[in-house]
């Protein structure tokens, strides 16, 4: 995989003795992400990774996820979709000297608990921020087009529910995501690609996270 992290490892030369793994990731819709983990968190590190945040502001980059061993221990619980999220992308590793994302394992019941989280925080939000102004054509499809793109974690919590593979397209992932919640997410593709996004598309939108949220409500596990 080609991705814009190539010269990321000489900024992360001041915590090279605590590096465990660096893996760099891109998602469905074709954003790029990377992790960074380390044994345990070093003296001053704010002043040793000070370097990474300027390669990253420079090559205006989305700043690694930067954890250790015991953060990513304790926390498959509290944020499982955006580690399904991580290892379910194409990714590259830069730096193996363990791999810890290789071998994760989630709780049904936490990934039924967030995805519930997230469908009823992205309703509550889209619904906020269409109330709050009449918005432009534009907006509304930046706010619908930001909102689908960050639900797509959730959208994979199907799939480990399930016991599926994950899907590699964003078609796979909305039409097998379809057939596992029996409800209709064909529009969802769709308005991704759309630039015309009208009231009564938000609306639409607003009614399938309505079917969703009821649906992990009294999801079973």
């Amino acid at each position: 995989m080609k991705h814009p992290y190539t010269g990321i490892l000489p900024t992360l030369k001041a915590v090279q003795d605590k590096l465990l793994q660096v893996t760099v990731y891109q998602d469905l819709i074709g954003h790029y992400g990377s992790v960074v983990i380390l044994e345990d968190d070093p003296d001053n590190l704010l002043t040793k990774l000070a370097p990474l945040g300027r390669y990253t502001r420079t090559h205006k980059l989305m700043l690694p996820l930067i954890i250790n061993r015991r953060f990513l221990r304790y926390s498959l619980d509290s944020y499982p979709l955006e580690f399904i999220n991580i290892i379910s992308s194409t990714r590259t590793d830069l730096v193996t000297i363990e791999d810890l994302l290789g071998d994760l394992d989630f709780a049904a019941a936490d990934v039924r608990l967030q995805m519930e989280r997230e469908f009823k925080s992205k309703w509550l939000l889209t619904r906020q921020v269409v109330l709050e102004g009449s918005l432009s054509s534009r907006k509304l499809r930046e706010t619908l087009h930001l909102s689908i793109a960050a639900l797509i974690p959730a959208f994979k919590g199907f799939f480990r529910l399930a016991n599926h593979p994950y899907p590699q397209t964003v078609n796979d992932l909305f039409g097998q995501a379809a057939l596992i919640s029996k409800c209709d997410l064909g529009n969802l593709p769709l308005w991704l690609k759309e630039h015309n996004i009208q009231a009564s598309d938000i609306e639409r939108y607003l009614n399938i996270l309505q079917k969703l949220m009821e649906l992990m409500e009294t999801y079973q596990v």
